[in-house]
C-alpha cells in the first residue's frame, strides 16, 4: 500500500501534467467543438447515425431474450468489456468533459443540481486555479516529518473542482477506472459539490423544486436527515447512478447500498425522462470511451432491473 507521502507525490505528478502548463489546450478543443455546432447542426448529436450506432451496440445483447439476473448479466458484461478506452479523472474532466462531452445545445455547461448555465471556458479558467492551489498544498504537506490521510483529504474536499460524481468517491474509495468515467460525471459548482457531500439522493415531503411556487430556490437542493434532493437534473442522475450500479456491481460496500433509494431513482427516471442532452453525452462518451449508457438508449430497462441493480 502506498504511504501517505508516496499518494501526495503522484498527485503531484498528476496536477503538474495538467495544470503546470495552462490552458490553452482545453480553450482549442472547447472553441473547434463551439464551431462545429455551429457549422452543422448535426455535430451535437446526430440522430440517425446514433440509431446506427445503438443497433450494432446492442445486436448480441437484444438477440437473447432474458429477464431478472440473466437481463443484469448481460448488459453488465456488455457495458464492462465495451469500456475499452479507461481514462484517469483528470483526463475525462479536463480534455473531454468541459470541451464536449457536458455541453448543452446551445454551448453552455450547467449545473447538474440546479441547470443553471456558465461559459464551460470559465469552468476550464478556474479549474486551473483551483488545481495550481492543490499543488501548492501538497508541496506544504512535504515538508512536515508526517502526513495522515485526514490533511490528504483535507486539500481535495476544501479545493473542489466544478465536477460531481453522482456515485460519490469516497462510496468508492476514489478508485480507478470508477474516477473518471465520464458517464457518472456532470459539472457541478464546488459550493453545490460540498453540499451534497456524499450523501445519498432522498425525496422531502416539503420540497417541490420543479413546481413554480417552490420558495427555495439556492442554486442547488436541499441536505438535511442524512439526504439530498437536487433543484434539477434527476433524471439524468439517476440514470447515471443506474449506470454505475449496473457497470460496478462490487465497487460499493453494503452499507453504502443500503443508503440507496433505488425506487425513487426509477420514479425520477420514469417522470424525467432523457433529452437531447443525455443522448448527445451518451454517443460522445461512447465514442471516448467505447461504452454507452443503456438507461439512456432503452426507457423500460431501469424497471425491468430494479431488483438486481442493489444487491444487499
Amino acid at each position: 500500500m502506498d504511504s501517505n507521502r508516496d499518494i501526495i507525490l503522484k498527485k503531484i505528478r498528476n496536477n503538474q501534467a495538467w495544470y503546470e502548463y495552462g490552458t490553452a489546450r482545453f480553450r482549442k478543443i472547447l472553441s473547434e467543438n463551439k464551431g462545429k455546432m455551429q457549422a452543422d447542426g448535426t455535430h451535437y448529436y446526430d440522430e440517425k447515425t446514433d440509431r446506427l450506432e445503438q443497433q450494432r451496440y446492442y445486436r448480441k445483447a437484444r438477440k437473447h431474450p432474458a429477464s431478472g439476473p440473466a437481463l443484469f448479466a448481460l448488459y453488465h458484461d456488455l457495458v464492462q468489456k465495451t469500456y475499452k478506452n479507461r481514462l484517469p479523472y483528470h483526463v475525462s474532466k479536463n480534455q473531454y468533459l468541459y470541451t464536449w462531452v457536458d455541453l448543452h445545445p446551445d454551448g453552455s455547461v450547467r449545473n447538474i443540481y440546479s441547470g443553471e448555465a456558465r461559459d464551460p471556458l470559465a469552468i476550464i479558467q478556474e479549474d486551473h486555479q483551483i488545481g495550481k492551489k492543490r499543488g501548492d498544498h501538497y508541496h506544504s504537506l512535504l515538508q512536515e516529518s508526517e502526513i495522515s490521510a485526514h490533511q490528504i483529504r483535507a486539500v481535495d474536499t476544501f479545493f473542489k473542482y466544478n465536477t460531481e460524481h453522482i456515485v460519490p468517491q469516497s462510496w468508492f474509495h476514489a478508485a480507478d477506472p470508477m474516477k473518471g468515467d465520464l458517464h457518472h460525471l456532470f459539472v457541478c459548482y464546488p459550493s453545490c459539490n460540498a453540499k451534497r457531500s456524499n450523501l445519498p439522493y432522498g425525496d422531502f415531503d416539503f420540497y417541490h423544486p420543479e413546481s413554480a411556487d417552490e420558495p427555495v430556490r439556492n442554486h442547488c437542493g436541499i441536505a438535511a436527515e442524512d439526504k439530498f434532493e437536487p433543484e434539477s437534473g434527476k433524471g439524468t442522475i439517476a440514470r447515471a447512478f443506474a449506470y454505475f450500479l449496473l457497470h460496478y456491481p462490487k465497487a460499493v460496500s453494503k452499507s453504502k447500498l443500503n443508503r440507496v433509494n433505488l425506487s425513487l431513482l426509477v420514479q425520477w427516471h420514469e417522470v424525467f425522462p432523457a433529452g437531447l442532452y443525455e443522448r448527445h453525452r451518451n454517443q460522445a462518451i461512447c465514442r471516448i470511451q467505447g461504452n454507452r449508457n443503456p438507461f439512456i438508449d432503452d426507457a423500460g430497462l431501469m424497471k425491468q432491473l430494479e431488483g438486481c441493480l442493489v444487491k444487499i
